[in-house]
């Protein structure tokens, strides 16, 4: 199994796809490993050479003690590309993998291709927050075991309609959740989380100068789609498209329609606005 190094700290990563295929490294959010992505990645791996990690303080990475930053798990995921011998790779980051994101193109601009920020959010002044609702059902979680967890905050990260007819994603989830218990440490998940809170960027997107897509689900109800048009205004030239019917974890819920959308923004093709 590979391991990078970030300092003391062991980051687990995955290849799957052609050796010669464009890199692209795919991070996912807040207490989700690599395997979250529930076969997505094996779209991508037809066309790309597919980097799959595990952020610190949850799967088969190690956990910490915190504090955790969006920058420092940045520099992570240089030190997986390192590791990898990726010298420059296409991202998308959902959701906190966003946030991280964020900083790899400000921080590691000559690191990165393309750019794909789902469902997330600069943070600072001018960020809607996320609902007390939500903030509330993610606290209350945090005393339950994982696998209930993901029961009780479905309602935040997919859409109605995704719950009725996809009933096999909250098994799936709780499946993965039970099958990592023996690696979870609860300390991880709530770093990672305070992390998000703090992620300030608002002051420094405009930096970025990567071809850029932000996408949303039309009803995100975790990260309100407010954030994305935020992010969309503020970095140069970015381009914005947005699922309907859709929620936070828009590439569980349509995964073909996310893959093509992102394969032809990374081909570079250019991306329907709403």
């Amino acid at each position: 199994m590979p391991f990078a190094r970030a300092g003391s700290v062991r980051i687990f990563y995955r290849l799957t796809g052609r050796a010669d295929a464009p890199p692209l490294v795919m991070q996912r959010g807040l207490a989700r490993s690599h395997r979250y992505w529930l076969g997505i990645e094996n779209l991508f791996a037809e066309h790309f050479r597919v980097v799959l990690m595990d952020n610190r303080g949850v799967g088969q990475s190690d956990v910490p003690p915190p504090p955790y930053s969006t920058a420092q798990m940045a520099s992570d995921v240089v030190a997986v590309m390192d590791h990898a011998g990726i010298e420059k790779a296409h991202f998308f980051g959902l959701s906190l993998g966003g946030m991280i994101g964020q900083w790899l193109a400000i921080r590691h601009a000559h690191r990165v291709k393309r750019l794909v920020l789902g469902a997330t959010m600069a943070g600072g002044p001018g960020s809607k927050r996320i609902p007390l609702g939500a903030v509330y059902a993610l606290l209350r979680c945090a005393r339950l075991p994982m696998s209930e967890a993901m029961q009780a905050t479905a309602p935040y990260t997919l859409h109605p309609s995704s719950i009725r007819r996809r009933p096999d994603i909250v098994r799936r989830w709780c499946e993965i959740a039970e099958s990592e218990r023996a690696l979870h440490q609860p300390w991880g998940v709530v770093a990672q989380a305070v992390a998000g809170a703090i992620h300030n960027a608002s002051r420094s997107v405009s930096r970025i100068r990567q071809p850029t897509l932000v996408i949303t689900g039309d009803e995100d109800r975790l990260i309100p789609p407010e954030n994305s048009y935020w992010l969309a205004r503020r970095i140069p030239d970015a381009q914005m498209h947005v699922l309907p019917a859709a929620g936070h974890d828009f590439p569980t819920e349509y995964p073909e329609e996310t893959f093509a959308l992102i394969r032809r923004f990374l081909c570079g093709l250019g991306v329907k606005r709403p």
